[in-house]
C-alpha cells in the first residue's frame, strides 16, 4: 500500500531573495519502509518533512496521504487529519519542560480529545514501558538524559499510534550508543505497527537501518543504491 506519494511538488520561498527549494519533486513511500532523506544543509530536508507532515503547503503538485489528496483539504480539515495520523520527531526533543514525562506523552490524545481519561492514562503508561521508561514516569525533561528526552519524544509521536512517523534528525544531538538504540527503537515500532517511518538525516551510519534512501539534489529527489 502505498502511504506517502508526492507528485510534481514545487516549493520557492520569497524573502529578500527567492529561494527555489523544489521543482518538480516526486516520491512514493510503501507502508512499513523506513526512508531516508540525505543532502546538503539548506537543500530542503525539514521542507520536504513539513509537507508530507501537513505543515507547509507546496506551491504546486499532489501530496497524497493515505490515498487522500491533501492539497484539496482546508486547514480546518488538515490538523485532526495530522494528528491522527502522523506522528513527529525531531533532533531536539521539544518536550514542555513544566510537564513531567508522563504528562509529555500524553499531549497528543489531550489535543484530540481535550481530556484524558485513566483508559489512556494507562495506555500512555504501556507506552512508556515500550520504550524503556517506566522508571522515569514522574521525571521531568531536566531530569533526564538525552537519550532519554528522545525516547519520550517517540512514544509521544506513537501514541496516538499513527500510520506515519516523520524523524528530522532524531539522532542528531546524541552520541553512537544512544543513536543506535533510537534507531532500534524506531525499527522496533516499524515491525510492530506496521509503520512508515520516513528519516532526514545527515548520518550515513543510520543508512544500514533504511529501506531506501532518496538525495535531494538539484530541487528533485534521486534514490541511491549503498550496499546492505
Amino acid at each position: 500500500m502505498e502511504v506517502i506519494h508526492l507528485e510534481d511538488i514545487h516549493k520557492t520561498y520569497t524573502d529578500a531573495d527567492e529561494i527555489r527549494v523544489f521543482e518538480g519533486l516526486s516520491m512514493s513511500v510503501l507502508e512499513g519502509e523506513i526512508v531516508g532523506i540525505t543532502g546538503p544543509s539548506g537543500s530542503g530536508k525539514t521542507t520536504l518533512m513539513n509537507i508530507v507532515g501537513l505543515v507547509d503547503r507546496p506551491d504546486r503538485g499532489k501530496v497524497n496521504i493515505l490515498g487522500r489528496d491533501t492539497t484539496t483539504m482546508s486547514e480546518r480539515e488538515l490538523y485532526p487529519f495530522r494528528n491522527e495520523n502522523i506522528g513527529f520527531v525531531f533532533q531536539y526533543h521539544y518536550l514542555i519542560p513544566e510537564l513531567t514525562t508522563l504528562e509529555n506523552v500524553c499531549v497528543p490524545i489531550l489535543i484530540a480529545k481535550k481530556s484524558a481519561s485513566g483508559e489512556d492514562r494507562d495506555k500512555c503508561l504501556q507506552v512508556l514501558e515500550y520504550v524503556g521508561l517506566s522508571d522515569k514516569v514522574n521525571s521531568l525533561p531536566s531530569e533526564l538524559s538525552g537519550g532519554e528526552r528522545q525516547r519520550v519524544a517517540v512514544a509521544r509521536a506513537i501514541i496516538n499510534e499513527p500510520a506515519i512517523i516523520l524523524a528530522d534528525e532524531p539522532t542528531g544531538s546524541l552520541d553512537q550508543e544512544n543513536k543506535t538504540r533510537i534507531m532500534d527503537l524506531l525499527t522496533s515500532i516499524r515491525d510492530r505497527y506496521r509503520t512508515t517511518i520516513l528519516i532526514a538525516t545527515h548520518d550515513m551510519s543510520l543508512l544500514k537501518f533504511m529501506n531506501r534512501v532518496y538525495r535531494i539534489e538539484n530541487r528533485r529527489l534521486v534514490e541511491l543504491e549503498f550496499p546492505r
